[in-house]
């Protein structure tokens, strides 16, 4: 797959895994629930299971030196196989006894001879679609072969191309509301503004043996640590879609979340998660095995959590601005 069919691919599933699980929770509302309790389970259950599982199935890397490397396309020769076959048929042509009932044997001469100009038009309009299929292959391919020499090189305006074309990263998906970037030679830092813990239900869902719907208070402690396994998810996610379309082999990413700022009273956004992602000890990672906020451990990280009061902000690893 091309680095633009892995961009594709991860816009996809971005795009793809916020819109399943807006119309699994946002369908849910309370004043609907209990039409089909067991449905009503599962898409708690499911939500609880999209949370903590951004960063499972990766798409795979780009190979940028294979671009870089890649032999340039040739252009294509015309070919003349329809105007071959009508000259064939022409070289062919005896009269024949009942040409009479056609019009004669002349009149199935010159159709013959028209066919040969029909096949000469029919070659040159597939030689001109092949060149236009051409023209835009060489223009893929040197488009690619510059920018995997600038990515290669370590020019950062050649990375921020490219993170440019992720559209997805701006939508307001599970990931969050927003993904920034701060990039230098020495580093690039992701921060991504994750929803606060509203996103996780502060109730409990089952089906009774009756087959009504319950539902009860979530514990605080359950509910605070889903949400540092969302937030760690995200982490890991956005570092597992940057090392997949950049040759970086490491990747700083903070986590924000709105939180009561103490000093002043007001809820402002606040880092939460730092992270400084090494691409061979994520490569080793078995991402759908993991608890993603154990799996912090494998890296230099900062984070302050407790399962009674949930997160308290950290200062980040590296400078959230350019």
């Amino acid at each position: 797959m091309g680095w633009r069919g892995t961009l594709r691919a991860i816009e996809a599933a971005n795009r793809r895994a916020a819109r399943d699980a807006e119309r699994r929770w946002k369908a849910d509302q309370k004043a609907m629930i209990a039409a089909d309790a067991q449905d009503a389970v599962s898409e708690w259950r499911e939500h609880l299971s999209d949370l903590v599982s951004l960063h499972v199935n990766p798409n795979d890397d780009v190979n940028w030196q294979m671009l870089r490397d890649a032999p340039e396309p040739v252009s294509p020769m015309r070919r003349t196989r329809h105007e071959d076959s009508a000259l064939a048929a022409l070289d062919q042509f005896q009269p024949r006894f009942f040409d009479f009932l056609s019009g004669g044997s002349e009149k199935r001469r010159l159709s013959l001879v028209d066919a040969v100009s029909e096949g000469r038009a029919r070659d040159d309009a597939e030689h001109q679609n092949n060149l236009n299929v051409f023209d835009q292959e060489h223009a893929d391919w040197q488009s690619d072969k510059e920018l995997a020499t600038r990515l290669l090189a370590g020019d950062i305006s050649a990375e921020r191309d490219v993170i440019n074309t992720m559209t997805s990263w701006a939508d307001d998906g599970l990931i969050g509301s927003r993904l920034e970037f701060s990039i230098t030679d020495e580093f690039l830092h992701a921060i991504a503004h994750v929803h606060t813990d509203e996103i996780v239900p502060n109730y409990r869902r089952k089906q009774l043996q009756s087959g009504k719907l319950s539902e009860t208070k979530m514990p605080i402690g359950e509910r605070n640590e889903l949400y540092q396994d969302y937030v760690c998810s995200v982490s890991l996610k956005v570092a597992g879609d940057i090392f997949s379309v950049l040759p970086r082999n490491e990747v700083f990413v903070t986590c924000m979340a709105n939180m009561l700022d103490s000093t002043t009273g007001h809820k402002v956004d606040m880092p939460i998660v730092s992270v400084q992602f090494v691409r061979p000890t994520f490569n080793d990672l078995r991402l759908s095995a993991i608890d993603p906020s154990d799996s912090m451990s494998n890296f230099n990280h900062r984070m302050k959590f407790a399962k009674t009061k949930g997160f308290s902000p950290i200062d980040p690893l590296n400078p959230l601005g350019d």
